[in-house]
């Protein structure tokens, strides 16, 4: 059962994770446009500089394919940085990221992968899984524009969850979204297999238990948060597989965006085929995808 609490604003005991410099990659696919339109409307609500990045040659056809797009979108060539530089696509957006000091990385994605093209997989998928800085990823991108209206967010019990959603308030505050979920993925292992009326019980006990506990935790890291007071915040509490059910649980809710930690470890080719977390999100996007790049690995400060 969802939970909805009212809240009022109160200071954050510290910032959110924020985007100053935003960078998309411009490689001139069927969707090169409605992303560039897509990420520089995400670049101006957050007051961010914008950069594109380019890797390969430049061509004169390449300048009058971009220069095209940005009249037609009605974008300021001084408000773009582009950047262009030859070599490993996957290799050179990391450092070209890292050299620009970029906060958050937004790429177009396929809504699904074939687990077993490990080898042909996206660019964005990989970078996704390497990258030291935040990753959007886009999947219906428009000219056009689509609100954010619905945000679901993960409430996992780690140390990186308080920074991911004071981020997707954050985030939240600057799209004008209207709802937030936080939802908590809690493992079945926790809970008694019943196998009659009193496992049955007990098991049910157990669960409200577990429930009750989580939503002292999650309320806790709220009351550290500054919540926009246009945004409907709500807690939701399943148990299952972590990743495959937040993702079920954003597709049912129809959610505009996904928000959820990065990983702890960079991921090979065992966990693409052995699916875990991240991966299950990866596998088939529910909608846009954020993940918020944190160093935390111990404990709340």
């Amino acid at each position: 059962m969802e939970t909805t609490t009212e809240r009022t604003m109160t200071k954050p005991v510290a910032p959110p994770v924020t985007f100053k410099r935003i960078a998309t990659a411009m490689g001139f696919s069927p969707m090169a446009k409605a992303n560039l339109a897509e990420v520089y409307r995400i670049a101006q609500r957050c007051e961010a500089q914008m950069y594109v990045f380019h890797i390969g040659e430049w061509t004169e056809r390449c300048e009058t394919t971009y220069t095209g797009f940005l009249a037609e979108l009605g974008i300021p060539k001084t408000k773009v940085e582009l950047v262009c530089k030859e070599g490993d696509p996957k290799e050179e957006l990391r450092l070209l990221c890292q050299d620009n000091s970029i906060d958050l990385l937004a790429l177009g994605a396929l809504v699904r992968e074939n687990m077993f093209k490990v080898f042909t997989v996206s660019i964005a998928r990989d970078v996704c899984r390497k990258a030291k800085v935040s990753l959007l990823l886009l999947t219906h991108s428009r000219v056009e524009g689509m609100p954010c209206e619905r945000i679901v967010v993960n409430g996992l019990d780690h140390p990186k969850t308080l920074d991911t959603i004071r981020t997707s308030l954050w985030l939240g505050s600057k799209l004008g979204s209207k709802e937030l979920f936080v939802v908590d993925e809690l493992s079945e292992k926790s809970l008694i297999k019943p196998d009659d009326d009193k496992s049955q019980l007990n098991s049910e006990r157990k669960r409200k238990q577990i429930e009750r506990e989580q939503h002292s935790r999650i309320e806790k890291m709220l009351q550290s948060c500054e919540v926009p007071v246009h945004l409907d915040i709500k807690e939701q509490h399943v148990f299952g597989k972590r990743g495959y059910t937040i993702a079920h649980y954003a597709k049912a809710k129809r959610a505009d965006l996904l928000v959820v930690n990065s990983p702890d470890t960079k991921l090979g080719l065992l966990d693409r085929i052995f699916k875990h977390d991240l991966e299950y999100i990866l596998a088939d996007l529910p909608s846009d995808v954020l993940i918020v790049h944190t160093t935390k690995d111990n404990a709340y400060e």
